[in-house]
């Protein structure tokens, strides 16, 4: 009898520890991509790929981009890392220098209209 309540001990305790990991990716919340707004300005520099116009904004593939993101309440920084992105109407504001045949450039102080998609 002491023996199978040791053994049911054992074996509750491994299916607990078993268990410890599914429960840990249950309630971990991956932090989703920042929220744009039409309001505020975000700054950028870095390097780009295939920058265009659209008909929103801009899109661009980013190599490496730093972002500041300025709203009236807050103020997000980030790095963006090879992905495409989305930003706003340029306001000709900062520095932005378009490669060969436009397929690589470098931005630097360069300011759009509200929030970043990537």
């Amino acid at each position: 009898m002491n023996i199978k309540r040791k053994l049911i001990g054992i074996f509750v305790c491994a299916i607990m520890l078993a268990t410890i990991p599914l429960a840990a990716g249950i309630t971990v919340d991956e932090q989703d991509d920042p929220e744009t707004t039409q309001l505020g300005r975000t700054i950028l520099r870095g390097f780009v790929l295939n920058y265009r116009n659209s008909g929103f904004g801009n899109k661009f593939f980013a190599l490496r981009v730093h972002y500041i993101e300025i709203t009236g309440t807050s103020r997000t920084t980030g790095v963006i890392t090879f992905r495409p992105c989305q930003v706003g109407k340029e306001l000709l504001l900062g520095y932005r220098r378009d490669g060969p045949i436009g397929m690589f450039g470098y931005m630097f102080g360069a300011t759009f209209r509200g929030g970043i998609d990537y």
